[in-house]
């Protein structure tokens, strides 16, 4: 197999990891010699750039507002029309997405390989346990952002990223690109023998590490994606438990953002800062990030957002089983969701953004601004709807909607009386199917043919049972509400292949939009190019 060059700049940053320890040090060299300087130098293995903008921005979660929006910026138009995306120096561009995670990558494997020249210990196996799943972490988000999803029938040639299991120690190393296949089963051994360390015990901050609930829930997605779906349910019963009380304990008290003495009201930007709160036990793992997602996604005149077109024919206010009736275009009540989004009052402005995501500048080392956000890839309720499509496959229907109805009965309000519905927050099996039975397929046959409803054509089988796709479709719009935002609707688009109609409004009629792009079922661009650098380099490109 081909070699190929691929960790730009790894090699002077496994040097200043840890600036702490550098000051320590008269020869300038990280010298890791115990389990205090194991710790600290594993606030690092965690990526410091989150690739949430490219998948948001590459799902149907995202419309574009027309050429009437001007200043938005070139990532946006070429992520959000699956174009070869360049560099433009941007926090959230593909560079610094790749070399942050190989960057977080190659800390873990320090910490690894300093854990092996030490005396065995309780709290080095705890740090080894952390180090191999932030390890495994970064490698599952690069390959499911920059290879093909996991596919039984391909994965053994499509082609993976490389997977380090050593620090970088020189520049220009050589690594084989290998397959899907085989980073898959690489993590897997990373979180077998992982997981098991994990211990909470010595974490000042746990909400910053892969605590115990924040790594099984890491496994719970990881096996889901594997399609290995009775693992992905054992690992979420870790994080959730098996008894019905404990577990609604566990998520977000939604109702909280009708309370401004927690969140000091509806005011965009406090919402995110309650949202991301360490104290709330919905947040399993807090990341800070270099990134300017909080702008990407709100702003008077975003071109590329989450839009009333998206609002009112896919999303929060179409027809949902919570309130069946399809709400009028531009009319909306959001009255029963207790965390109800933020719509721009610009004349021109044209969307409908949920407050997920804090924005704030610091310093970099060199001085300069950068903005900042928070992110929390894992939480308690988005590991419910992971266990709920596990049982879904396992056919176990009954537990499956037991668990929606719990999420349901968090988010949603009931007897909620909007036009002449009353809502609704808890769904019997039939009702369930009865309504996806009866609402059409999502068409891109015409401008007016979307609803939240897409076939779907994975690479595992759904039964042929007439419950099992019903529950599916249900699974996976509760799923994409849950997560608006937050780039996860990607990956369902990618693991069910499900077709993408880009939307453009007009610039005179801005109630009126046209499908200007389609992404096709198996379309090569639903796997994201490699950065110019890395191919630059050497590595073989995603075909295209």
């Amino acid at each position: 197999m081909k070699k190929i060059y691929i960790l730009i700049g790894i090699a002077v940053y496994s040097l200043t990891a840890c600036n702490q320890l550098l000051d320590e040090l008269p020869d300038n060299q990280v010298r890791i010699d115990t389990p205090e300087k194991a710790r600290r130098l594993l606030t690092n293995a965690y990526p410091k750039t989150s690739e949430i903008v490219i998948s948001e921005l590459s799902s149907d979660n995202i419309d574009d507002n027309g050429t009437i929006i001007s200043g938005a910026n070139y990532l946006s138009n070429e992520a959000s029309y699956w174009q070869v995306i360049r560099e433009y120096n941007n926090s959230d561009g593909l560079q610094n997405v790749w070399t942050a995670h190989y960057q977080a990558i190659n800390t873990a494997n320090t910490v690894l390989e300093a854990i092996e020249k030490m005396s065995a210990s309780a709290e080095l196996n705890a740090c080894k346990g952390e180090a191999l799943v932030a390890r495994a972490y970064a490698h599952f988000v690069l390959v499911n952002l920059f290879s093909k999803p996991y596919n039984p029938n391909s994965s053994s040639t499509d082609l993976g990223i490389p997977y380090m299991i050593q620090p970088e120690s020189e520049l220009n190393r050589k690594y084989a690109r290998g397959t899907v296949a085989e980073v898959y089963a690489k993590i897997d051994a990373d979180l077998t023998t992982g997981l098991p360390l994990i211990n909470d015990s010595y974490y000042q901050t746990p909400k910053y590490h892969f605590n115990k609930k924040a790594a099984y829930a890491f496994a719970a997605r990881f096996y889901l994606y594997y399609q290995q779906w009775q693992k992905a349910l054992d690992a979420a019963n870790v994080v959730l438990s098996t008894n019905d009380a404990t577990t609604e304990g566990l998520l977000r008290n939604w109702s909280d953002f009708t309370d401004a003495s927690k969140t000091g009201g509806k005011v965009f930007g406090r919402f995110a800062i309650y949202y991301t709160n360490e104290r709330i036990n919905a947040n399993l793992l807090l990341l800070p990030v270099s990134s300017e997602i909080s702008e990407t996604y709100f702003t008077p005149y975003t071109r590329f957002v989450h839009n009333k077109r998206t609002n009112g024919e896919e999303t929060l206010v179409t027809a949902n089983l919570w309130y069946p009736q399809r709400q009028p275009n531009n009319n909306f009540s959001f009255g029963y969701y207790y965390f109800e989004p933020f719509t721009p009052t610009s004349a021109r402005a044209d969307g409908v953004v949920v407050d997920k995501f804090p924005k704030f500048n610091a310093k970099n080392e060199e001085g300069t601004t950068v903005k900042k956000s928070i992110v929390v890839p894992f939480t308690t309720d988005e590991t419910l709807l992971v266990r709920a499509e596990a049982k879904i496959h396992l056919q176990q229907y009954a537990s499956a909607i037991n668990d929606l109805n719990m999420w349901t009965g968090k988010f949603i309000k009931k007897d909620v009386t909007i036009g002449s519905y009353t809502s609704k927050n808890q769904f019997t099996q039939q009702e369930i199917v009865d309504f996806y039975n009866n609402l059409a397929y999502s068409s891109t046959a015409t401008d007016n043919g979307a609803t939240q409803k897409k076939r779907l054509a994975p690479s595992f089988a759904i039964a042929n049972d007439g419950i099992q796709e019903p529950l599916l479709h249900y699974l996976l719009q509760c799923r994409r509400i849950l997560t608006l935002g937050e780039g996860l609707r990607w990956q369902d688009i990618r693991r069910y292949n499900i077709e993408v109609a880009r939307y453009q409004r007009d610039n005179r009629n801005r109630n009126n939009s046209t499908i200007k792009a389609i992404l096709p079922p198996d379309d090569l661009k639903r796997t994201i190019q490699l950065p110019d650098a890395v191919i630059g380099a050497g590595m073989q490109a995603n075909p295209r």
